[in-house]
């Protein structure tokens, strides 16, 4: 054995071991040397006389101590790494004598155990565990990814939404309430599930009860932008999944308007907070056209704040095209509210010469946009026109968009595109039918004003091959359907109808359960000032033309 004392005899002749004077060695008359003070060792095999070594020359190391505390003391600062020790266990006395010898006893100091990279296999690395909001913002990315490019992809929603999950690991409960009823629902609308059992209705409440409080108690609920994010959220949820036209949306729209206001307009906006604004702002744009009152950010410190905040922002230039036409189109609750004014006194001509004031840069502006911007994609062939698969009788060709950055992850930018491009020709016809208002009163004939409704009513018309392929989510391009449908023949009228509920399968909007003339142009003309809206769900009032529901 390595590192075995082979004898404790004395050094001269062959011992029985008892000292202090051993029987051979009183027999031969021969001063005893008692036990030996050097070892005989086998170490791999071959015999060792030599006297016991230091630490320099050898990894043994002599420690005479009985005293355990002691030994691990004198380890720390006497022996290396991978040093044997001997231990001194016990001291004995001799029957006869004065003699004394020691039991001994080998040991090795504790050490990590240090694995040889070069040979061993590496341990599987554990999986981490996940606090409940990291699993549900691996929920909602998975949510984000799997639909891509489809009409189920939640990018069609903003792109703000991609920098949700992240901001789940903060205080804010109403987000997490949130973003827990955005993937439950978008999951159920997946399964073979009728329409009506997609939004969870727990969830729903308890989403609804959670923004309430943060409202209420904004410095106890998180960030005011996490606030903004949950009521962006819950706006797009019940307009896609919510098929019953009630208040909430309003009250989310107001409430937005609210939130972000509350701030004032120099702020300053992160990068989600500018994109959530945007990305809501055609909601809370409507919602002021129907309380009748100005937008709070048509005056000229919020424009000059959001312009600033856009040009630092790293943000791609079709986003950036898309937020700068809803800066220039703020204008259009207070086109609607004159409007109104003319409708109650059509002779006033002071108001149909402001209307005319107003409306008319916002006209430049929006021809400017489609004679630089889309001129420029479809040169480029971003924007083509195909043939049209779907009614080649009555439109020969259509519009399919292509990515505009290969770069860039397709659906981040993807759906922007389109939406710019509809959104645009909807905003176009809205300004054009307000300023044809003014000039009824002033009793000027425009016929560049008719002729740009038909073009843009045409170009909402040739997107909808595209559009139906990005059903549900992508309802607010029924909007630009149903401005599109005053510019039509009868045709088209019909093709309108057909395209609104195919759109719209899965909603059935009540009370009827289906577009008709009468209802299509009752929202036209309340969201061009023409008609008020009205607080009621009686579809009477929209059939009779007194108004629109509201």
């Amino acid at each position: 054995m390595v590192g075995i004392p082979k004898s404790n005899r004395c050094t001269f002749c062959k011992c029985d071991e008892n000292w202090p004077t051993c029987g051979a060695c009183a027999r031969s008359g021969r001063a005893c040397s008692g036990a030996r003070n050097s070892f005989k060792f086998v170490v791999n095999g071959c015999h060792n006389e030599a006297s016991t070594p230091k630490s320099s020359d050898s990894d043994v190391v002599s420690i005479p101590s009985s005293d355990c505390s002691q030994t691990r003391g004198s380890l720390s600062r006497r022996t290396s790494p991978g040093t044997t020790i001997i231990v001194d266990v016990n001291e004995y006395t001799a029957a006869l004598g004065t003699g004394t010898f020691h039991r001994m006893r080998l040991t090795r100091p504790y050490r990590p155990r240090q694995l040889n990279c070069s040979r061993s296999t590496p341990s599987p690395t554990p999986t981490p565990v996940m606090s409940p909001s990291d699993q549900l913002a691996a929920r909602f990315i998975n949510c984000l990814e799997v639909a891509t490019g489809t009409g189920n992809d939640l990018l069609i929603w903003g792109p703000s939404i991609r920098m949700i999950p992240r901001r789940l690991g903060s205080e804010s409960l109403v987000l997490r309430h949130t973003v827990e009823l955005v993937v439950t629902t978008w999951t159920n609308s997946q399964r073979e599930l009728p329409p009506e059992a997609w939004l969870d209705l727990r969830l729903y409440t308890r989403a609804l009860g959670s923004l309430h409080k943060a409202l209420e108690e904004p410095e106890q609920q998180g960030s005011i932008t996490d606030t903004i994010a949950a009521q962006a959220l819950l706006q797009k949820v019940e307009l896609a999944y919510d098929f019953e036209r009630g208040s909430n949306q309003e009250r989310h729209a107001a409430g937005l308007t609210a939130v972000i206001s509350r701030g004032g307009p120099w702020q300053g906006f992160n990068d989600l907070g500018l994109q959530l604004t945007f990305d809501t702002y055609y909601n809370m744009l409507q919602e002021d056209v129907r309380q009748g009152r100005d937008s709070v950010f048509m005056h000229n410190d919020w424009t000059m704040a959001f312009k600033q905040a856009l040009e630092k922002s790293m943000l791609r230039s079709v986003l950036k095209a898309t937020y700068d036409l809803w800066i220039e189109i703020t204008i259009w609750p207070k086109l609607v509210r004159l409007v109104r004014s003319l409708c109650q006194d059509p002779s006033d001509t002071m108001t149909a010469a402001e209307l005319v004031l107003r409306a008319t840069p916002a006209v430049e502006y929006l021809e400017h946009v489609n004679e630089t911007t889309f001129r420029s994609m479809m040169d480029s062939g971003d924007i083509l026109e195909v043939e049209n698969p779907l009614d080649p009788g009555l439109f020969s060709t259509c519009y399919q968009f292509r990515d505009i950055d290969t770069a860039f992850v397709t659906s981040t930018i993807f759906p922007w595109v389109r939406k710019l491009f509809y959104v645009h020709a909807m905003l176009s016809i809205v300004v054009s039918r307000t300023l044809q208002e003014a000039n009824l009163v002033l009793e000027y004939y425009d016929p560049n004003l008719m002729k740009r409704c038909r073009t843009y009513s045409n170009r909402i018309w040739r997107c909808y091959s595209w559009m139906r392929t990005q059903r549900p989510l992508a309802i607010e391009y029924t909007a630009a359907l149903a401005f599109s449908y005053e510019s039509a023949n009868e045709e088209e009228r019909e093709f309108c109808v057909r395209s609104l509920e195919d759109m719209e399968y899965f909603r059935r909007p009540p009370p009827i359960g289906h577009w008709t003339k009468k209802t299509i142009m009752a929202n036209v003309k309340g969201y061009t000032g023409r008609v008020p809206f009205i607080k009621s769900q009686d579809v009477t009032i929209e059939f009779c033309g007194l108004g629109c529901r509201s």
